[in-house]
C-alpha cells in the first residue's frame, strides 16, 4: 500500500520543521496521544528508535518499534520505519516526512509505503484483494490527512 499526502501550511519551513522533528523524532506526538515511549535499544538505528505502547482498560491495543532512519536538516526530511507488532499478521510503515518551501506557505508531505498482509478472498481473488488494498488505502489517506488537519492551527499559530 502506498500513500502520499500533502497540506500547505501558512508557517515557515523551520516551524513545519520543528513540528516533524518533535513529533517522530522525539516521539510528541505519540506521547500526547497517550502512549508509552521507551526507548528501543537498536545499533542499526542510528538516528534513534522507541517502542510504544497504547493500552485500554489494562490491554495493550497498539505496540509497534519505530526506527528513525533518516535526518536531513538541510533537506527539512525525516524517515522511519514502524513494525506493527500488535496488527494481525504484522504490519511495517516506510514513512517520510517532508517540510518544502512553496510560494507563501510550507508544504507538509507524508509519503507511506506499507507491507500489510491481506487474506485471499475465497470468491474474488485478485480483485477482492485490489478493493481491500483500496480500502486500506483511502482509510489511511484520510488518517494522515486528519493528522496534518489537526497540527494545521497549531503550527500556523506559532508561526
Amino acid at each position: 500500500m502506498v500513500n502520499h499526502v500533502a497540506m500547505d501550511i501558512a508557517a515557515s519551513p523551520d516551524a513545519v520543521w520543528s513540528t516533524i522533528v518533535e513529533d517522530y523524532l522525539e516521539a510528541k506526538k505519540f506521547q500526547n496521544d497517550g502512549g508509552e515511549i521507551e526507548p528501543f535499544a537498536d545499533p542499526g538505528a542510528v538516528f534513534g528508535s522507541y517502542q510504544i505502547r497504547f493500552e485500554h482498560q489494562g490491554a495493550v491495543v497498539d505496540e509497534r518499534i519505530v526506527r528513525i532512519t533518516e535526518v536531513d536538516e538541510a533537506a527539512r526530511r525525516l524517515s522511519a520505519t514502524a513494525d506493527y507488532l500488535s496488527f494481525p499478521n504484522g504490519m511495517k510503515v516506510y514513512a517520510t516526512y517532508h517540510a518544502d518551501d512553496v510560494a507563501g506557505a510550507t508544504r507538509y508531505k507524508i509519503d507511506c509505503h506499507t507491507l500489510v498482509h491481506i487474506d485471499v478472498p475465497q470468491v474474488d481473488g485478485q480483485a477482492g484483494i485490489a478493493r481491500a488494498l483500496a480500502e486500506m488505502t483511502a482509510a489511511a489517506d484520510g488518517y494522515l490527512v486528519a493528522y496534518l488537519e489537526s497540527i494545521k492551527p497549531r503550527v500556523e499559530g506559532g508561526a
